[in-house]
C-alpha cells in the first residue's frame, strides 16, 4: 500500500511517498532532480520488508528547489526527525550523497561525490552516460529513463538554472570538509561500469571518511543502477542492511 503526505519545508510543499510495509522505517532519498517514480520498481520490492518514506525534490514537481548542498541536507534532517529519526538512510547519487551526510546508518548507492574537477568535465560524463543509457548499453529501462531525466535537465538549466547549478557546484573543484561523510555506518554501494565518475575520485573522497565506519561494495552496472536495475535495489539493501555479504567486495 503506497500513500502521499505533504512536508513543509523551506517554503515548499514536499510530497511524500509512504510505501507500507512491515514495522521496519527506511527513509530513501532521490537523485538530483529526480522523480521517485523512476524508482518505485525498486523501492516496492523494498517494501516488501521495510516501510519505505520518499521525498520527492524533482525539477518536474517544484519551481524552486534547495541552492546549495546545505540547504539539501537540512531538509534530509527535518524530514527524518518527522517521519522516521531513528531509521537508517539510503539513497542513489546526490540522496546517496545526502545520507553519507547524516548521523544514522546510510547505504549510498552510487552516490554524488565532490570531484577536483569542473563544469565541462562534469557535463561531458554526464552526456556520456545519457547517451549510453538511451542506446541501451546500460539496460533496457535506461532507455526511456534517459530520454526523461534529460528533457528535464535541459528544461531546468535553461528555465530555471537556480535549481541546478549552486547545488551542483558546491561539489566541483575541491573535496570541502563539510561534505566529508558523517554516518556512524556507511555501506557505499559503487557501480564497476560508472561513467559519472572514476575509481580514483572515489578513493580520494571515501578516504576522508573513518575507514572503521566506511565500507565499500560493488555491483556490475552503471551509475543510475538504482533505476535501470530495480531488482538488484532490493538485494543489495538487505545485505547492506543486515549485514551480509550482498555485492563483491573488490573493484
Amino acid at each position: 500500500m503506497t500513500r502521499n503526505e505533504y512536508f513543509a519545508f523551506d517554503g515548499m510543499q514536499v510530497p511524500v511517498e509512504i510505501h507500507e510495509g512491515p514495522d521496519r522505517p527506511l527513509l530513501y532519498l532521490p537523485g538530483f532532480g529526480v522523480h521517485p517514480r523512476n524508482y518505485r520498481a525498486g523501492v516496492r520490492l523494498l517494501a516488501q520488508h521495510f516501510t519505505v518514506f520518499m521525498p520527492d525534490l524533482s525539477f518536474r514537481t517544484h519551481r524552486d528547489l534547495p541552492d546549495s548542498v546545505a540547504t539539501y541536507r537540512l531538509f534530509a534532517e527535518e524530514l527524518a526527525r518527522r517521519y522516521a529519526p531513528d531509521a537508517p538512510r539510503t539513497g542513489h547519487s546526490f540522496g546517496g550523497l545526502l545520507a553519507l551526510l547524516g548521523d544514522r546508518p546510510a547505504v549510498a548507492l552510487a552516490p554524488m561525490i565532490p570531484i577536483m574537477a569542473g563544469w565541462p568535465r562534469k557535463v561531458g560524463r554526464a552526456a556520456l552516460l545519457q547517451v549510453r543509457e538511451y542506446v541501451g548499453l546500460e539496460g533496457a529501462r535506461g532507455v526511456g529513463w534517459a530520454f526523461h531525466i534529460f528533457g528535464e535537465y535541459v528544461r531546468t538549466a535553461v528555465m530555471r538554472p537556480r535549481c541546478l547549478f549552486p547545488a551542483v557546484s558546491d561539489t566541483l573543484g575541491r573535496i570541502p570538509d563539510e561534505l566529508i561523510p558523517t554516518a556512524p555506518r556507511s555501506v557505499v554501494v559503487l557501480a564497476r561500469k560508472d561513467r559519472l565518475y572514476l575509481q580514483r575520485e572515489y578513493d580520494a573522497y571515501l578516504s576522508r571518511a573513518d575507514p572503521g565506519c566506511l565500507e565499500t561494495r560493488f555491483v556490475a552496472c552503471g551509475h543510475d543502477w538504482p533505476i535501470t536495475h530495480p531488482a538488484l535495489v532490493e538485494r543489495v539493501l538487505l545485505a547492506a542492511l543486515d549485514g551480509s555479504q550482498g555485492a563483491s567486495t573488490s573493484p
